[in-house]
């Protein structure tokens, strides 16, 4: 965790320098406002199950010329199932968890110093070249599907411990790298990697406005 929140405020003092030699209006970010959905093409954390499709919903506003900071809600059922097995009798027991990551997001906007500094042509209308940091918790919630009037719980056959998380909350910080590309002037995809609060790799759907 340490080590992260060093990364990102080292990204984010070098930004801010690097930024404030440049003088590019057509690259603020500044009170523009940014909504999009993504997902996550892997998952790293928690016990993997059969996984719903993870869905996470941000909103971001530019605070300064290369800085736009927001908040995030994402959400992703997993389903679970194993054998119970009673003397010559055996049942498949089924139970649900429920991840909601919640947070906050800090990104520094860098296509201004790659397109000046590093002589790429990387239109500000076109591209959007980031770093972001997030802090966030995940509320975990779990729905079991157990026959609990036949006798044949899961706590007298297996160590429950061992097939869900226990804790109601966790709590994770994280940083990724992301290139966003607008088709058109409000509309973009966007591929980021690095410590996400489910996956590694995301992909979304971005509007900015």
């Amino acid at each position: 965790m340490n080590i992260i929140a060093l990364a990102a405020a080292f990204f984010i003092v070098t930004g801010i320098t690097a930024f404030a030699q440049q003088n590019a209006e057509d690259y603020s970010v500044k009170g523009k406002k940014i909504v999009g959905l993504a997902t996550s093409l892997n998952n790293t954390r928690y016990l993997q199950g059969n996984n719903d499709l993870y869905k996470e919903l941000f909103f971001d506003y530019g605070l300064g010329e290369f800085i736009s900071t927001g908040v995030f809600v994402g959400y992703q059922k997993r389903q679970y199932s194993f054998l119970s097995v009673v003397g010559s009798d055996s049942k498949v027991l089924y139970y649900d968890q429920n991840f909601i990551p919640i947070g906050i997001r800090v990104t520094v906007h860098f296509t201004s110093f790659l397109s000046k500094q590093l002589q790429l042509n990387l239109k500000p209308e076109k591209w959007d070249v980031y770093v972001r940091y997030y802090a966030s918790v995940t509320l975990n919630s779990v729905t079991d599907k157990f026959d609990r009037y036949s006798g044949h719980l899961p706590e007298d056959q297996i160590n429950y411990t061992l097939y869900r998380t226990d804790e109601d909350l966790n709590y994770s910080a994280g940083l990724l790298t992301g290139v966003g590309f607008y088709p058109t002037k409000n509309f973009g995809f966007f591929f980021e990697g690095g410590y996400g609060p489910m996956g590694n790799f995301n992909v979304g759907i971005v509007g900015r406005y």
